[in-house]
């Protein structure tokens, strides 16, 4: 049987902090902790990723070695596939909180991935409702071509962060080297990990709005 998505409607908290503008506001709702493999995730085969969508794998409890909440994020420095200019997380952290953005989602995705295009919504969402969020996209996709295929998407969704092109070291670091997506982190200013999902359906949606406003708080 295939698994059911349909589009979750955010809560008030996302229509409220869309009217809030600039980068000095503060985010005061409380967060959640990491939830692995809620709803749905993909795995890359040479299956047609229809095929790997209908049954998503069950995750472990906690993969042995991938970021965790509470702890520095691992470096990320990649190239945009949009201008091929180098993004680097640590450039964007801000320990005093002064500076535009205050926290960042960064969202591992695949041109291949259902439950990755049914996110897109939220995102572009999340990404208007939170001036101070940079959402940032890591592609995990192996080719030119099919990144190219992925910035497409994202931009055809309204999403206008930095598009970035994976390399082994952060699919290894990131995600585990198997190219398991969507996963998605949240880091403060600070550059510390506030929560992460892991896969994507109602259930992950509807827990985003306070993810980010956890990420967002000084």
């Amino acid at each position: 049987m295939l698994l059911e998505l349909k589009r979750v409607t955010l809560p008030a908290i996302l229509v409220a902090a869309a009217v809030l503008g600039s980068c000095g506001e503060k985010q005061t709702s409380p967060g959640d902790e990491d939830r692995l493999q809620q709803d749905g995730g993909e795995l890359e085969t040479d299956e047609k990723p229809a095929a790997a969508a209908a049954t998503p794998a069950a995750s472990p409890a906690r993969p042995a070695g991938l970021p965790q909440s509470g702890r520095p994020a691992p470096a990320l420095s990649l190239p945009s596939v949009e201008h091929g200019d180098a993004w680097t997380l640590a450039e964007q952290i801000d320990p005093e909180g002064q500076s535009c953005p205050k926290g960042f989602l960064v969202a591992f995705m695949a041109s291949w991935c259902t439950y990755c295009s049914q996110s897109l919504p939220t995102l572009v969402e999340l990404e208007k409702a939170n001036p101070e969020l940079a959402v940032v996209t890591v592609t995990v996709d192996s080719t030119p071509e099919l990144q190219r295929a992925e910035l497409d998407k994202v931009r055809k969704a309204g999403l206008t962060g930095p598009v970035l092109a994976a390399d082994a070291a952060a699919i290894q670091t990131w995600i585990g080297g198997g190219k398991s997506v969507p996963k998605y982190y949240f880091i403060d200013h600070n550059g510390t990990i506030t929560a992460k999902d892991d896969g994507f359906g109602d259930k992950v949606a509807s827990k985003m709005p306070a993810q980010v406003a956890r990420a967002l708080r000084d």
